[in-house]
């Protein structure tokens, strides 16, 4: 589709796949939503710049959302920041605004006793937030090609492009990284231009906290994104009514098919197991909601061939009657047709295993 005069609400899937593992098949999970000529990114996955400039162009953008910190949602976001920083006739063309967690006051835990066994293991080490992110990308992980491109090229201080900002959890939410990682609360508003409207709420990513799910409205439609979560009543109550959900899912006896045994295997599969929706869940959570239709991203396990998607289709088509997709990379989705300003279905078809 064209990158210019579009009016409208689009969502573009950078990237599909989820957790760290480098796939030949899908990008790192990334999602764009364009909102007539403005475009918002959404998770920064391994791969999802170069499919971003086949939907959008940088003078579009406006802003980027994290869900959480995960390597595997943040690994393209300096090449995001850097790329769009002055390039004759691909460049930003207003700063862009970098939306994400927070810093911890402590490092996230199942409760106390298991606190202190974590603190005893994980020793100085801190976690950092959102802005420490993008200020040590553009100070420190590229501060040397930045110095030379201002002193070689005459081009200006990055800062002045890119701001990073922190997500305040409202204090009535009562949210602890110990005792309350994701309390039953209400979407709260995050960002608002003359286009959209952005929330959030805390999503179950067990110990990753804080991690958000993110909703957009504006007057063509309502997508959400469920950010990495298990079963949730918080995604739960941000997707009410939306026109589009996009939610992450995974095939659990799949991915620990692929592990070998080791001292490693148990810790990864309780993460697996209590971190992510199965997709026997996903549908449930479309149903509950009532959202119109569902696309299925962030597909875990990633790699060819690997993931039962004919077993996800199925699952899901059990317990939810709306349109279901299970998006490969570059798809593109129209949470209303422009024209009869309903849902647009055509493409939205379940796709069976190997399609």
């Amino acid at each position: 589709m064209s990158t210019k005069n579009f009016s409208g609400m689009s969502v573009h899937t950078l990237g599909t796949g989820g957790g760290p593992i480098v796939s030949s098949s899908r990008a790192g999970t990334s999602t764009a939503v364009r909102v007539d000529d403005a475009t918002y990114v959404f998770d920064c996955g391994m791969g999802s710049i170069r499919n971003y400039r086949s939907h959008c162009e940088w003078g579009q953008l406006r802003g980027i959302f994290l869900t959480h910190h995960h390597s595997d949602h943040i690994y393209d976001l300096g090449s995001f920041l850097v790329t769009g920083w002055q390039v004759p006739g691909e460049s930003f063309a207003a700063p862009i605004e970098v939306f994400g967690p927070g810093k911890p006051a402590r490092i996230p835990a199942l409760d106390e006793e298991h606190a202190r066994d974590i603190d005893a293991r994980v020793g100085n080490r801190e976690m950092t937030s959102t802005t420490q992110i993008v200020d040590a990308l553009l100070d420190t992980v590229f501060a040397s090609d930045i110095a030379i491109r201002m002193a070689d090229e005459g081009r200006g201080e990055p800062h002045e492009w890119v701001r990073g900002h922190d997500i305040e959890i409202p204090a009535t939410a009562g949210a602890d990284p110990v005792a309350n990682r994701h309390p039953v609360m209400e979407p709260f508003e995050v960002y608002r231009d003359e286009l959209v409207v952005i929330s959030a709420i805390l999503v179950d990513h067990r110990l990753c906290f804080p991690a958000f799910g993110f909703r957009i409205d504006s007057r063509h439609g309502s997508v959400v994104i469920s950010g990495d979560t298990a079963y949730s009543e918080n995604c739960i109550r941000l997707a009410r009514g939306a026109d589009l959900l996009l939610h992450e899912v995974i095939d659990l006896p799949s991915i620990l098919a692929t592990f070998p045994d080791g001292p490693t295997r148990e810790g990864i599969e309780v993460h697996l197991r209590e971190s992510h929706t199965p997709f026997a869940e996903v549908g449930k959570v479309a149903a509950a909601a009532g959202v119109k239709a569902l696309v299925l991203h962030h597909i875990v396990p990633n790699t060819p061939g690997t993931a039962d998607l004919a077993a996800m289709g199925e699952a899901v088509r059990r317990d939810f009657a709306g349109t279901v997709h299970i998006a490969e990379d570059n798809d593109v989705f129209f949470p209303r047709d422009p024209g009869t300003n309903s849902v647009e279905t055509a493409g939205l078809e379940i796709i069976g295993a190997g399609a």
